[in-house]
């Protein structure tokens, strides 16, 4: 199997091809991307011949589609994918090639189900968002929903005080500014722009950072504040009884009024949405807010009778043999090595899975679409330690 890993040099890349090496049935892995002079040390600091980096442009259609023409797979980490995702899948089904990417943006994940139908006709699997959130989550949410006879309520829902990068030692000075940095980026375009809810069965578009309150079966109530990832619009297409769906962010409470003043800034043009990701970035400002949410989860685990934060997860309600219960699903252990690793892992587990044929269907699909997830636990279990990542799934009936 010969892959091209765009955006491999990057931090989540880097997490991805490292994960690579695991697997002995890939003969060539080619890391592609702008900054070719890093992707190369990172290379030669694999010490693995299978692996080569080339400079890539993906704005160069033409380069682009020379590139996928060479590979079987076609894994891309490259983002923001609300300005990079759709042409970069667009070029790998006009060539042939199965595809897998982490796109965490909810507006380009509809427009890449669009092409389900070109997908098909040229026999590619496509799995769009096979991260952290969306991807793991997605997965959680499958365990839950199996759980039910009907859904009615599905949340997945992932910490921000989680969302930091360790270094590998690849990171060099201006690294986190420069990576203001797409997942900065990200997260200020999915602050200021209104994203889908289901709510009583009606899907309607509302800011983002509204909270919903639930109880979370064996640990209590928990804050959810919504933001624009993929499975608010992937979950109402693959369970059609939702009455109520979103994703959110987990222990906010303590910065939503700083966000909501950062994205009413952006909305109002005073700043615009690089120059507000720069602001989040500056001067240590990412550790300061993540010291911020550490205190308050402390100050909030007391009043859970010390029970530790939950991390990423996902939140069901629904009918089980006529009775309503909640079901949550969650994880006693992630991949080590900070957002980059929880995110870019699950997308190297998308070759094993394509290669046990633990991938349902052609086209363009979301996770819990076409993945098998006692499968994609069974293989993350291989990343979190000697324990493994401990799917743990509570339910209890609804009063």
């Amino acid at each position: 199997m010969k892959v091209l890993a765009i955006g491999g040099g990057g931090s989540m890349g880097r997490a991805t091809v490292r994960a690579l090496q695991k697997f002995d049935f890939i003969e060539q892995v080619v890391l592609a991307g702008l900054d070719y002079e890093r992707a190369s040390r990172f290379v030669v600091s694999l010490n693995d011949t299978r692996f080569s980096a080339c400079y890539l442009d993906i704005t160069d259609h033409e380069a682009l589609h020379q590139a996928i023409q060479a590979c079987d797979v076609v894994l891309n980490s490259a983002g923001p994918f609300f300005r990079f995702g759709l042409p970069v899948l667009q070029a790998a089904i006009e060539q042939a090639k199965h595809y897998c990417d982490i796109c965490d943006d909810w507006q380009p994940t509809l427009a890449m189900l669009d092409l389900h139908e070109k997908a098909v006709q040229q026999g590619v699997i496509a799995i769009i968002g096979l991260g952290a959130s969306p991807g793991i989550a997605n997965l959680l949410a499958m365990k839950a929903v199996q759980q039910l006879d009907r859904v009615d309520t599905l949340y997945s829902a992932w910490r921000l005080s989680n969302a930091h990068n360790e270094d590998d030692g690849f990171f060099e000075t201006g690294e986190a500014a420069a990576s203001a940095d797409a997942a900065a980026v990200h997260l200020v375009h999915c602050l200021t722009e209104s994203i889908p809810i289901v709510q009583d069965g009606v899907i309607t578009q509302r800011m983002p950072l509204e909270q919903r309150r639930f109880n979370y079966p064996g640990y209590g109530e928990m804050d959810l504040w919504s933001i624009g990832h993929p499975e608010a619009v992937t979950f109402p297409r693959n369970f059609p009884t939702l009455q109520n769906c979103m994703n959110g962010m987990l222990g906010v409470d303590v910065l939503v009024d700083d966000l909501q003043a950062l994205a009413e800034h952006v909305r109002t043009g005073a700043i615009t949405v690089d120059q507000a990701a720069a602001q989040l970035m500056a001067q240590g400002g990412r550790d300061e807010r993540r010291e911020k949410l550490l205190q308050f989860e402390q100050s909030n685990e007391q009043s859970h009778m010390q029970k530790a934060p939950l991390g990423i997860m996902a939140y069901a309600e629904g009918l089980k043999d006529g009775q309503a219960i909640r079901v949550g699903a969650t994880l006693k252990q992630v991949p080590a090595g900070g957002m980059s690793a929880v995110t870019g892992i699950p997308l190297a587990l998308f070759l094993p899975l394509l290669r046990r044929n633990a991938v349902r269907g052609l086209g363009v699909l979301a996770p819990e679409q076409a993945i098998d997830p006692d499968v994609f636990f069974q293989l993350l279990d291989g990343f979190c330690g000697n324990a493994g990542c401990g799917l743990t799934i509570q339910s209890e009936a609804m009063r």
